[in-house]
């Protein structure tokens, strides 16, 4: 299976990181997890460190929301928005934010906040895999 270079977890809660973390490393689609407290740690990590392939961002956090993170990120140079996927994540999913993440051309989906190993194989396996990937649904059944 090819690995996700690197995925951004952008959140403020450190128990959620922790979680989505561990899930994330268990799981080994990815060579690398990044943690950010709020969208403007989020903002320098990716103009300093280059982009990830995949961020997992948060709407209700200090500093900076990922709302307002995502109006900052339309700014940036194209190289720092190619190939990125955006994923939401909410501990409720209104119909309004919903919409909101709808209309948003690089957000690519709207999750709950604590990631499932299966959601997380079905956002690689939609986002990332392909037949030649080597992903398998038998990939969601490792121990957490």
């Amino acid at each position: 299976m090819k690995k996700i270079n690197n995925i951004l977890l952008v959140d403020d809660s450190n128990a959620t990181n922790f979680f989505n973390k561990t899930i994330i490393e268990k799981s080994g689609y990815a060579e690398k997890v990044t943690i950010v407290k709020n969208g403007k740690e989020a903002l320098a990590y990716i103009t300093t460190n280059g982009s990830p392939e995949l961020i997992f961002l948060d709407i209700n956090m200090p500093v900076m929301t990922g709302w307002e993170f995502l109006e900052e990120y339309q700014k940036l140079e194209l190289q720092y928005k190619q190939s990125v996927i955006i994923l939401m994540l909410g501990a409720t999913l209104s119909k309004e934010d919903k919409e909101k993440a709808e209309s948003i051309l690089f957000v690519k989906g709207f999750e709950e906040k604590m990631l499932t190993k299966e959601c997380l194989y079905q956002i690689i396996a939609s986002n990332f895999g392909n037949s030649d990937s080597g992903i398998s649904s038998e990939d969601t059944k490792f121990a957490i």
